[in-house]
């Protein structure tokens, strides 16, 4: 084999003036930019065919829709000629970038105008790096990070793991960095109206200055659960907890992470063989209540809404909308003692998730998309949706390997993903995880085994 790579990058320029993504709290628009957002792509082949070829792409957006992630998939494949289902669109999940108009979408409706120019910086980035392959040599580290905090729970369960995937040309020199860590990119709080990459803009920066002529990416892993150390345990009885840290404490903790990448990346030995590969499946996932089917559904939504109303004192005929309620949940239970907030707040919380996971998600048992790439000795998952740390561990231990990694947002965003044991928790009825999941408990092993055999076939077929 001769593995052949390239690496890219487009500036992503979106406008001021314009909502931001990422925080329900926030008020106001973009007023300016504290440092530059991306679409970067990494580009690998090898010589043994057609079908050993894959693209990653990691856009600096907070999220974006399924139907954007093909798009952008379809639109480079008609370019390169790299099968959509090898190419993987993912967003870092930066809580200050542009909103891409996810919500107005799933509403039914068309896409903000400054959205389509994103989507084809993302195409363009994809092009350059599929367009600029040379030689290459690609090897696979793991180091640490200690940034984050589980926002569970104080003891909740952390994995500083930083898989590292190191890219040089054929004489050795670097070309590319990614690396996959599980903590969510909102060290700024909703009270920042400048666009950032937030900690991971930082992180990249330190790599490149580190490695010299290497493109760095960054893809999240399990983060669903886990916080910058700058916050706090998450609270249903708190208001305002989405607040921030400064930008000095942002870039502190990027530096800190991207100098835990750059040292297990000087360490790495690449090598010119190195394996790759790329599946996809579509898994059929029922949303929550839907298990026993339609009917079925129609009856557990019914029930969870005079429930959501009684714990909003409010009459059973009331016909209030989505937003109305969301908002009537925090109005109608802030003057309440701690413990009985918290739990009525659940209890309208849980009924406004499952109302709104069939239009999140399609449908009441859509097709979910897995995908697995081989890069070397690292094994990613994509999954679009927000795995928690224990979904990323259990992929781990599958693959009895610490370069098996879980990529979270890929190719879209269905909401969180806990792992089963999540659901069985004390007070898991009260976990924002939970309560921001759409699929069934038991989602998560369905779409672990779905990966487990996908990977099989692709041993299979080496």
């Amino acid at each position: 084999m001769s593995l052949r790579a390239g690496a890219a990058r487009i500036p992503l320029d979106p406008p001021l003036g314009i909502p931001m993504m990422g925080y329900g709290a926030r008020q106001g628009s973009a007023a300016g930019r504290h440092d530059p957002l991306y679409a970067r792509a990494l580009y690998l082949a090898d010589s043994a065919g057609p079908e050993r070829d894959l693209l990653l792409l990691e856009l600096d957006l907070c999220l974006m829709a399924p139907a954007q992630a093909d798009e952008v998939r379809a639109r480079l494949a008609a370019r390169t000629a790299l099968a959509a289902e090898r190419i993987l669109v993912g967003c870092t999940h930066t809580h200050s970038g542009p909103d891409t108009g996810l919500a107005v979408l799933l509403a039914g409706a068309a896409a903000p105008s400054h959205v389509e120019p994103l989507l084809q910086a993302a195409v363009e980035a994809g092009e350059r790096a599929w367009a600029e392959a040379a030689p290459a040599r690609l090897g696979v580290g793991r180091g640490e990070a200690h940034i984050g905090r589980n926002r569970r729970s104080a003891e909740g369960p952390l994995d500083p793991g930083v898989v590292v995937v190191r890219v040089d040309d054929a004489e050795g020199a670097p070309r590319a960095v990614l690396y996959l860590h599980g903590c969510h990119p909102t060290v700024l709080g909703h009270e920042n109206l400048e666009y950032s990459a937030d900690w991971p803009g930082a992180a990249s920066r330190t790599v490149e200055e580190a490695l010299p002529g290497a493109l760095a990416l960054f893809a999240p892993a399990s983060h669903a659960d886990v916080d910058p150390r700058t916050r706090g345990v998450m609270d249903l009885a708190v208001d305002g907890q989405s607040l921030g840290a400064s930008f000095e404490e942002m870039q502190a903790l990027g530096r800190e992470v991207g100098a835990a990448v750059a040292e297990t990346a000087l360490g790495i030995t690449t090598r010119a063989d190195a394996p790759l590969a790329a599946a996809s499946a579509r898994l059929s996932l029922p949303v929550h209540g839907a298990e026993g089917g339609s009917e079925a559904a129609r009856a557990a939504l019914e029930a969870g809404r005079r429930d959501a109303l009684a714990a909003l004192d409010l009459p059973p005929d009331s016909d209030a909308g989505t937003g109305e309620l969301f908002a009537l949940t925090g109005e109608r239970t802030r003057e309440l003692p701690a413990e009985e907030c918290r739990a009525r707040r659940a209890r309208a919380r849980r009924y406004l998730r499952d109302r709104t996971a069939a239009r999140f998600a399609g449908g009441l048992e859509p097709q979910v998309e897995v995908q697995v790439l081989v890069l070397g000795d690292a094994v990613l998952l994509g999954l679009p949706l927000e795995p928690t740390v224990d979904v990323g561990g259990a992929w781990r231990e599958r693959l009895a390997s610490p370069h098996a990694c879980v990529v979270g947002i890929a190719n879209g965003w269905l909401r969180y993903l806990p792992h089963p044991q999540n659901f069985r928790e004390p007070g898991a009825e009260r976990s924002y995880e939970v309560l921001m999941s759409t699929f069934v408990p038991d989602a998560a092993t369905r779409l672990l085994d779905r990966g487990e055999k996908l990977l099989a076939g692709l041993r299979g077929a080496a």
